[in-house]
Parts: structure tokens; C-alpha cells; sequence
């Protein structure tokens, strides 16, 4: 099958599931799965591919964080959470909205999804930050955007799907995530401070000595979360795997009182979604194992990569255009299907170019974060959209200001590799 052919077959038939409403796991697998058929007759093959893709030990890392992080924004650890941030800086100008970012930095680094730190986040800040007197659309804005880091600072799942498709360090995309991920909370503070500056009306009174006291001793057991995850992994104790099975373990212990008074009823709910998310991120793994192995089997990537020699493209020039792809497709795709789309047809062409792929894992994260507050699938827009009870158009007028902090975010990082690659040394 010639290289023309193999396109039209693998992206017309994904395009074709998916707009009829199949599942993209089940859209990538079944794409992959006709060209295989058909050029090599052996449809068992696809079997193969789909079980070796899950039959590894960081997997396990995706359903341990996903639990971890809801029974954390289910159990009442978020809310000590923000609560003793806003004990120690609620009072400064844009105290409450500084808040949000620090408390959605603090969560992201125990949980690594974008949309579970959007919904734990957003519930318990977002009525907050409106009865306190900050605009209804920066609200949403602020809490849509700063949902983001949840892909960016570690442990982030994306990244570990990253590692696991490239073959690269988990351990070092993590390294790299965090000054990226520390760099954009600090633009959105100081964006924040600036844009409320001049409304007194959102100040709250200085909280007394005792009550910061109380509220920050009430919530040690859930700020020590990240230092136990985070630090057991660079100081080399356990696996970022390990990792996350220690990090559920102890979410669970911090709100087993929680749980204790809401029955058993409603712990087997908040577990029972962890698995269901779980399933459709596993599933969509599978799936694009299938569909990156007839990609890479038909050619295709071949013939981009003879495209671009033949062209002379530069390396700026290649991750210009990739910035541009990624953002268009995030339009359309959630998170992690566009990462698993595109991924077979990147890594060979990043080899070719000399692109670190710990770098491009970064920028294509930043993408995926812009991704998440763009129609029409912006799936951050959709969650907050919930929360606040209001439409979609509206949360995203108020993202637009976020957004423009984001694309200069991702331009930096894509022309200063080194933000992303300094503590790898």
C-alpha cells in the first residue's frame, strides 16, 4: 500500500468513527486495526499491540494518581487546602485569586490531571472568589486557566504517557515540567495582582495569628503530599509508579475520617469514578499503540521526514508548525488523544531535526494546556462551565486575557529550551 493510500485510509477512517461518535479509543484501535488487515492480513496483530502497550509497569502510575486525586477533592483535603493558603495571603490585593493559583499548584503536583485539578479547585474557590467581588468572567477565566498546571508541574499524567510512547526518563519530563510549570503560576499571580489591584471590594480582613495557626495546622497532612511524592522521586526512593501508589495510599489515610462519616456508599462512588476514568485514559493508550504502529509501518512519517530535508526545514520553522498543528487539533481533541495522535509522526522527526525529546514534550504540554480552554472541546471550559452554571461561551471570554499569558508562556519555552532543561543538567 503506497504511502497516499495508507493516509487517506488512516486518518478518513478515524475521521469517520469520530464524528459518528465512537469513542476515540475504539476509533484509533479500529483504524489501526483495518490497515493492519489489510497490508499485513493478520488482524490478530492488533491484539498484540494493544496488550503490549498496557503490559508495563508505569502504567500502573495513570490509575494510582487518578484515584489519589479523587478521593483528595472528594474527601475535604482540598478545601483545608485552600483554606489555610488563604489564611496567610487572602488578605492582600488579589489575595483570594493568588489563592487559586497556589492551591491549584499545590494540588497539581499530587494528582497530574487538568481536569481533576479544574473540578477540586473550582468548587471550592470559585463561589468564593464571586461573593468576595471579583468579576463572574475573570473567575472562571482564572480557575479554567490555572487548571492547566495540572498537565504541566508533575507528576502529570500526560508526561507519563509521553515516556511511556518515546521511551524516555518519566523521572526527567517530571524534572522538566517544573520550573515551566513554577514560571506560568508566577506570570498568572502577578497578572492576577495587577488586574484586581483597584477593586477593594475583594480584600478580606487579616486573619489573626491563631486562626493562620489553626488553618495551617489543619492542613499539614495534605501540603506534605507533594513533598512526599515529588521528593521520594528525585531523591531516588521510589519509582514515579511507587510514587503514585504511596501518594493514593496516603490520600486515603488523610480523609479516611471524612469517608468514615459519609458511609461506605459514597467512598465505593468516588472510587468507582477513579476507575472509569482510569479505563478510557488505558483504553485510548491501547488504542493509539495500534494506530502509531500503522502509521509508522505505512511510511508516513518516513515521507514527512523526506519532506522536510527536501524543504530545508529549520528546526524553529518545524516547531512553529507543530505549535500551530497542536493548537488547531486541541481544538477538536481532549488532552491525551491529540498526544497519542501525533506522537509516531513527531519522534522520528524530532530525531532527524536533533530536537531534545524532553524539550518537545514540554512544548507540546503547554499546547495541550491551551488545548484545554479552546473551543470547541476545551474540556476545562466544559468543567467550569458546570461548576459555575453558566455557558461555555461565557467561561471562555473570560479565559481569552489567560490565554494570551499561555501563547507568550509557550513561545518562551519553545525559543529557551533551556527553562525546560536546566535542572537535567
Amino acid at each position: 500500500m503506497d504511502v497516499g493510500t495508507a493516509t487517506l485510509l488512516l486518518v478518513g477512517m478515524l475521521a469517520i468513527l469520530s464524528i459518528i461518535g465512537v469513542p476515540i479509543g475504539l476509533a484509533l484501535a479500529a483504524a489501526g486495526s483495518l490497515y493492519i488487515y489489510i497490508s499485513v492480513s493478520a488482524l490478530p496483530v492488533a491484539a498484540g499491540i494493544m496488550f503490549s502497550a498496557l503490559d508495563k509497569t508505569p502504567v500502573l502510575a495513570i490509575p494510582f494518581f487518578i484515584l489519589a486525586a479523587e478521593i483528595l477533592s472528594r474527601g475535604g483535603a482540598i478545601k483545608r487546602l485552600v483554606t489555610s493558603v488563604d489564611t496567610l495571603i487572602g488578605h492582600l490585593p488579589g489575595g483570594l485569586a493568588v489563592v487559586a493559583v497556589i492551591s491549584t499548584i499545590i494540588f497539581s503536583a499530587m494528582c497530574g490531571s487538568s481536569i481533576a485539578t479544574v473540578a477540586a479547585i473550582g468548587v471550592v474557590v470559585l463561589p468564593e472568589l464571586i461573593e468576595r467581588g471579583y468579576p463572574r468572567r475573570f473567575s472562571l477565566g482564572l480557575v479554567a486557566m490555572s487548571g492547566g498546571l495540572g498537565i504541566l508541574i508533575p507528576p502529570s499524567i500526560p508526561l507519563i504517557i509521553y515516556g511511556l510512547v518515546s521511551n524516555q526518563s518519566i523521572g526527567k519530563l517530571f524534572q522538566a515540567g517544573i520550573l515551566p510549570g513554577l514560571t506560568f503560576g508566577l506570570l498568572l499571580c502577578l497578572y492576577v495582582i495587577i488586574r484586581t489591584w483597584n477593586l477593594p471590594e475583594t480584600l478580606r480582613s487579616k486573619a489573626t495569628l491563631k486562626e493562620r495557626y489553626n488553618a495551617v495546622l489543619g492542613a499539614v497532612d495534605v501540603l506534605l503530599l507533594p513533598i512526599i511524592v515529588l521528593g521520594s522521586i528525585y531523591g531516588g526512593v521510589f519509582t514515579p509508579t511507587e510514587a503514585s501508589a504511596v501518594a493514593m495510599v496516603y490520600a486515603l489515610v488523610i480523609t479516611a475520617p471524612h469517608y468514615h462519616k459519609q458511609g461506605i456508599k459514597n467512598f465505593v462512588h468516588v472510587v468507582a469514578r477513579g476507575c472509569v476514568t482510569s479505563a478510557a485514559i488505558l483504553l485510548v493508550l491501547a488504542g493509539a499503540a495500534v494506530f502509531g504502529y500503522a502509521m509508522t509501518d505505512s511510511g508516513i512519517p518516513q515521507s514527512l521526514v523526506a519532506w522536510i530535508s527536501a524543504n530545508e526545514l529549520s528546526v524553529l520553522g518545524f516547531l512553529i508548525c507543530v505549535n500551530i498543528l497542536l493548537i488547531c487539533l486541541g481544538m477538536f481533541l481532549e488532552v491525551i488523544s491529540a498526544l497519542l495522535i501525533t506522537l509516531p509522526i513527531f519522534l522520528p522527526l524530532i530525531n532527524i531535526l536533533g530536537i531534545n525529546p524532553i524539550h518537545f514534550a514540554i512544548i507540546m504540554i503547554i499546547n495541550m494546556e491551551i488545548a484545554a480552554v479552546t473551543p470547541p472541546i476545551g474540556l476545562n471550559l466544559f468543567t467550569l462551565s458546570a461548576i459555575g452554571r453558566v455557558s461555555v461561551s461565557e467561561v471562555f471570554r473570560g479565559t481569552l486575557p489567560f490565554l494570551v499569558l499561555a501563547i507568550g508562556m509557550l513561545i518562551f519555552v519553545t525559543f529557551v529550551p533551556e527553562l525546560s532543561l536546566f535542572l537535567i543538567g
